[in-house]
């Protein structure tokens, strides 16, 4: 062989080693994109939802600002009126002491007075009535005045309400029409995705793999066309502020276990159907306006379908969502905004 040959001969053999080490990690590279791409569909249309959800998301918080403002005008308005009536009571109760005792001769009450300070005495106690109902008399006038201003500050936030209201439907009927448009599409990539993952992991297709875990180790409560905002502290009609993220979905669509642990169904008034879930690592998630249970108790497996996006309780039916909490050990709520991207 000569040298050239011998020189050729050394080139292909490197090169069918490297083609030979490389052609594995391709193929791994490949299954690996799989993935990645079908996440990054999923992650297209989330993004399709989002103008309509970020349109209805200033709506539904505009409303919900109103609708506190409306609720503490009006318990001003109630403490106006019960201040009003007592300094009403006031002058009434002294108008008719004034009555029964008859209109007083102030001129006898002075002449027949024994001393020079008893006159001063009885001059002095005429001058405080007077100043009395003086003072009560502001008083009433004041709170009358404050009564007719709190009314018609009532009655433009009402309007305001009206109409906001309107505007509110609009957009919630509008993220509904998108997260329609998008929901057999996202359901078709997501089945997809199901079945990357399960061959990555060897083919094992358990409930915990049917609805797969994200970075984080969590599997996001919605499994579904969603759209969510970080809306953690934005106050709320009685005082409160609200303590979760709204996860606005479809009626029906499914609610699954974001990690393993065991779960309790409850009903209230503010949540309706809810669930508890225990979490094994001792931390409890809160799943709020259900329209429906899979799982009311017992364990459950991460990833598990326990229920069912709705709008029961306080939840508008035009807008069904899942009120979703995080609560690390059990203690007090924390924003589950960064954990559910996370999740994605």
């Amino acid at each position: 062989m000569t040298q050239k040959s011998r020189h050729i001969y050394r080139w292909f053999v490197i090169i069918a080693t490297i083609v030979a080490m490389v052609l594995p990690a391709a193929s791994a590279f490949g299954a690996k994109s799989e993935v990645t791409q079908l996440k990054e569909q999923l992650a297209a249309l989330r993004k399709e939802s989002q103008r309509a959800g970020d349109a209805y998301s200033k709506a539904y918080w505009k409303l919900d600002a109103t609708n506190a403002k409306l609720a503490t005008t009006n318990a001003n308005l109630s403490k106006t009126k019960e201040k009003l009536a007592k300094a009403s009571a006031r002058l009434s109760n002294h108008a008719a002491e004034m009555y029964r005792q008859g209109e007083i001769d102030y001129l006898a009450l002075l002449l027949t007075s024994d001393t020079l300070d008893d006159m001063l005495v009885r001059l002095e106690y005429v001058s405080r009535i007077g100043q009395q109902d003086a003072s009560v008399v502001s008083e009433v006038k004041a709170l009358q005045a404050d009564l007719n201003a709190q009314k018609a500050e009532i009655e433009a936030v009402k309007a305001d309400q009206s109409e906001e209201a309107k505007a509110l439907k609009a957009k919630a009927a509008a993220l509904d029409k998108k997260l329609k448009g998008v929901e057999s599409e996202y359901a078709a990539v997501q089945k997809k995705l199901a079945a990357a993952l399960a061959k990555q992991n060897g083919g094992r297709t358990t409930s915990s793999t049917r609805y797969p875990a994200g970075p984080n180790g969590m599997v996001f409560p919605v499994q579904g066309s969603y759209y969510y905002a970080n809306t953690w502290g934005a106050a709320r009609s009685g005082g409160r502020t609200h303590k979760g993220t709204d996860i606005m979905a479809r009626t029906g669509t499914p609610c699954v276990a974001v990690l393993a642990g065991t779960v309790r169904a409850k009903s209230n008034s503010l949540g309706g159907k809810t669930i508890w879930l225990t979490a094994d690592n001792g931390w409890q998630f809160y799943y709020a306006h259900l329209n429906g249970y899979v799982r009311t108790s017992g364990r459950v497996a991460a990833g598990e379908l326990i229920g069912y996006v709705g709008s029961t309780g306080n939840a508008s039916a035009s807008a069904p969502h899942l009120h979703f909490e995080i609560h690390p050990g059990g203690g007090a709520a924390v924003n589950p905004y960064s954990y559910l991207k996370a999740m994605e």
